[in-house]
């Protein structure tokens, strides 16, 4: 199209600041650009992938780190915060990098225990990967030589503290986790001189509480014990289990009671005391758990440890004035530590023979699905 003369000085002033203002434009996301790369690669050490941590669902246009990652000086990490759209904010936490030798594992006692955490559980991440994963984070296993054990976890870090309760990440991200926590994993392996891992796959669903006559995975076990045992009222008849897995290094299956069952136990196992019937609020809860090869500390919720050494291999009993147990084994020649939590009514001596038989068919369970030998377990379930 021709311009008319007239005019033709006006259309070029306009596209002359149409290039000076789409200039600096892309200068600016260009600036945006690099710093978002600087914080995320440079303070990750290169080993997160950067357009994953950018494609969060909470993700500003610009990032900025306040940790950096040094794999060199393990236990160490990075962490991302958002900045805002001018980049010049410090705002909330978005995302975390941690690698850590073989960290310490400390279980909670029962009194210590959050309700959003007892009802949370981690899922392996399948494909062969040594790892798993939680609502808002994944952590993948090394190995490394001379048996060293090296752990890469990824986490949502706007979601809170990962060692409280935090807030489940949203589906998009928990994937994300997995994806970021293998990338990571396998870029940090040679430099470890650790074997890679497997990519991940698509994650098994966040495990619910749902009804124990269908359990399964960790689980699978108790379904047959309700069939077989005539005293239901107190069993647990509600299950939360994950997928078995021969790559991961825990595995827990999560039982409670049914504020209605709870109530109808109470009133047949207990008229004759002056405790108050139980409400919503009073867990009746169970759970198990088999740790394999690492150290197990109990603990509080967290990471905070009441045991100076860990519960050793060869022993079993139980934690003084908790109502919690453990046994040990050994499973493919490697140290195991079964550990059993129970709270409120399962707590007393008229549930003691129940719980006694409830964790006895965990272990056994886990005994022949890992060819376990050398089993030890506690003698004593009274108080």
């Amino acid at each position: 199209m021709k311009v008319p003369a007239r005019i033709r000085p006006s259309v070029n002033t306009l596209l002359c600041l149409a290039a000076v203002a789409g200039a600096g434009w892309s200068g600016t996301v260009l600036w945006d650009e690099w710093r978002t790369y600087r914080a995320v690669g440079a303070g990750c050490a290169d080993l997160v992938p950067v357009r994953e941590v950018r494609g969060m669902d909470h993700a500003d246009p610009v990032l900025r780190n306040r940790d950096s990652l040094d794999p060199d000086a393990l236990p160490s990490g990075c962490l991302i915060q958002n900045a805002g759209a001018d980049g010049e904010k410090y705002g909330p936490w978005l995302f975390q990098l941690l690698v850590d030798e073989a960290p310490e594992t400390v279980v909670a006692r029962p009194s210590a225990e959050l309700p959003e955490r007892f009802a949370r559980l981690d899922v392996p991440i399948g494909n062969g990967v040594p790892g798993f994963a939680g609502p808002n984070r994944t952590t993948v296993r090394l190995d490394c030589p001379q048996e060293r054990n090296v752990d890469v976890t990824a986490s949502a870090a706007y979601t809170g503290m990962a060692s409280y309760y935090p807030k489940p990440a949203t589906s998009g991200d928990r994937a994300r986790m997995a994806r970021i926590a293998v990338t990571a994993a396998n870029r940090l392996a040679p430099r470890l001189g650790c074997s890679k891992v497997p990519a991940a796959p698509d994650l098994a669903a966040a495990p619910r509480f749902s009804d124990a006559s269908h359990t399964e995975g960790t689980c699978a076990w108790y379904r047959p014990q309700r069939q077989a045992r005539q005293h239901l009222a107190w069993l647990p008849d509600e299950a939360m289990g994950a997928p078995v897995d021969r790559h991961v290094r825990q595995e827990r299956c999560a039982l409670r009671l049914s504020t209605d069952s709870a109530r109808r136990l109470f009133d047949e196992a207990y008229t004759d005391t002056d405790d108050a019937p139980p409400t919503a609020d009073d867990l009746w809860w169970a759970d198990v758990q088999t740790f394999y090869d690492q150290d197990v500390y109990i603990g509080s919720t967290g990471s905070t440890k009441a045991t100076d050494t860990p519960l050793a291999p060869g022993t079993a009993g139980r934690y003084p004035d908790t109502a919690l147990w453990w046994a040990t084994s050994v499973c493919d020649a490697r140290p195991a530590v079964h550990v059993l939590r129970v709270d409120y009514g399962y707590d007393s001596l008229r549930a003691a023979p129940h719980v006694e038989q409830l964790f006895r068919s965990y272990v056994t369970d886990v005994a022949a699905r890992r060819g376990c030998t050398d089993l030890e377990f506690p003698t004593d379930f009274t108080r």
